[in-house]
């Protein structure tokens, strides 16, 4: 399958594991940016309350 594409298998799996580790960093990146809003939303909430 590869050979079709002119990529070779080790060509492949770098280009898989780079990917791999791309899409790891951005949804961590993600979650890490929710949860942090969710942490100011909620101290916001706690200073109105006061």
């Amino acid at each position: 399958m590869w050979e079709e594409l002119g990529i070779s298998a080790g060509t492949a799996i770098i280009v898989l594991i780079t990917f791999y580790f791309i899409i790891k960093w951005a949804v961590r990146n993600g979650i890490k940016e929710a949860v942090r809003q969710m942490h100011e939303e909620d101290f916001k909430k706690d200073i109105k309350e006061g």
